[in-house]
């Protein structure tokens, strides 16, 4: 899917002009956001509900869609090794910072970010509202979470995960790191592995339904 800076903000939600916050009030928000959908998850799982971790802008409110997803994709976003890796302040910073670099880079956040709103986000499926005013910067962030989660989840280390959202050159250490193209190889054989794996898990899903 191809973007330009209008349709980007567009996917994005996030408003021409808009004012982020800063790296702080990033990491704040994140910490809520997760802490929020954690809880909205352990709420829905009785009756069988899955939900998406996106937050969207309904009418001015925050809000996120039921889902279906494997039960895989699921389990890595909610307990996986991503989910682990939170725990660490530095990872949160990462992204706070992530999402500070791509709210001034739309087009090359929405190329970026795509393939995981789509695991995620259905338009057809059913909303509901947090009651929560939305903040501009909510799905940017939540999809930014999403990825990380759905990707280190899948053996990405972090370098991997910031060339996957074409960011390794805000953050590579060509003293310290690998060779840039030895990440990029590293990432894009992770990338292809992962998205044969949850198109596999996908198709079961489906076969299933059909019974």
């Amino acid at each position: 899917m191809e973007f330009d800076a209008a349709s980007a903000r567009a996917f994005l939600q996030l408003p021409e002009g808009y004012a982020l916050p800063d790296v702080d009030d990033l990491m704040h928000d994140a910490r809520a956001i997760l802490l929020h959908t954690v809880n909205l998850r352990t709420e829905t799982r009785a009756p069988g509900i899955q939900i998406s971790p996106v937050w969207e802008n309904r009418d001015g409110q925050a809000a996120l869609r039921a889902t279906v997803v494997p039960v895989e994709i699921e389990a890595r976003h909610f307990e996986g090794k991503g989910m682990m890796a939170l725990r660490d302040p530095n990872a949160l910073t990462m992204i706070a910072d992530a999402v500070e670099i791509l709210a001034d880079e739309p087009v090359v956040a929405a190329q970026a970010l795509v393939v995981t709103a789509s695991v995620w986000i259905s338009e057809e499926a059913p909303v509901r509202p947090l009651g929560l005013p939305y903040k501009g910067h909510f799905k940017l962030l939540t999809l930014v979470i999403a990825d990380f989660l759905r990707k280190v989840g899948a053996g990405f280390d972090e370098l991997e995960w910031l060339t996957s959202i074409g960011l390794l050159g805000a953050y590579h250490n060509p003293d310290e790191d690998p060779p840039a193209e030895q990440v990029r190889a590293a990432a894009r054989e992770k990338s292809l592995r992962l998205a044969a794996e949850e198109e596999a898990w996908m198709a079961a899903l489906l076969r299933n339904a059909e019974g």
